[in-house]
């Protein structure tokens, strides 16, 4: 469920069985912050801080390749949620010793939500934004001369984003970052696994300022049945409440 291959043909509606699937990933993300909230409680998880230029990627051609598309297409509060994606996932990654290709994970946190973007086509209305988003990217960086592999698992990264949970063992370590940076920016999960010190220094270099207008939580005009319809029809279409007040 949510890969580039089985999303294609289709406008990423999910079945009854699938639906119940990604109750069942959010669920379990949910549960997973309910111990860490425990683990925090008794001391049992105080992760170590970190210098963030660390965790940058290196300046290959993958990485400028999806830098430059970024800057073109999105405005500063997207850009800076995908900012946020990456150094959330990578500090996660981090203090759980996860190996990853950074440039691979660069440019799939970095363009996670060009579905979201102006003029991006399809519309929100008639696909699920995750799908289109990765086809447009994985597309974009063919051409740019990047291997087919390469540019399918960013695409696939990308289209993944939005199961709530994303197996590392299935999709690797890359797709699963992804998600969980992604769903720590906008709902905090994970964000124990962070120091209050690196979290707070995330914060001061890419502001939170106007992400949920960015991401369109309570405005945008989902295609019934795919998953950020089924997402916000869960929350009653109700902007999270703030995760780091």
């Amino acid at each position: 469920m949510g890969t580039l291959e089985w999303g294609h043909g289709t406008a990423g509606e999910l079945r009854g069985s699938e639906k119940i699937r990604l109750v069942g990933n959010l669920a379990f993300v949910q549960v997973r912050e309910a111990v860490d909230s425990l683990r925090h409680r008794f001391g049992l998880l105080s992760p170590a801080p970190l210098e963030l230029d660390a965790l940058l990627p290196g300046k290959t051609a993958l990485v400028e390749d999806a830098l430059q598309l970024a800057s073109e297409t999105h405005d500063d509060a997207l850009l800076f949620h995908s900012w946020r994606t990456y150094l959330f996932g990578a500090l996660i990654a981090s203090h759980e010793r996860l190996t990853y290709d950074p440039s691979l994970f660069f440019a799939a946190a970095i363009l996670h939500d060009i579905g979201l973007t102006d003029r991006h086509e399809p519309h929100l209305c008639s696909r699920c934004f995750a799908l289109s988003g990765g086809e447009r990217v994985r597309d974009h960086l063919h051409a740019r001369g990047h291997a087919g592999p390469v540019a399918q698992k960013v695409g696939d990264a990308i289209a993944l984003h939005l199961n709530g949970w994303v197996s590392a063992r299935a999709h690797g370590a890359e797709a699963h970052l992804v998600s969980r940076g992604a769903v720590c920016d906008l709902f905090g999960a994970g964000r124990r696994r962070i120091a209050p010190a690196s979290l707070a220094d995330v914060l001061r270099r890419f502001p939170r300022d106007g992400v949920i207008k960015a991401l369109q939580f309570e405005t945008a005009d989902h295609r019934k049945g795919t998953r950020p319809a089924v997402m916000t029809g869960l929350s009653g279409g109700k902007a999270p409440a703030e995760p780091f007040g």
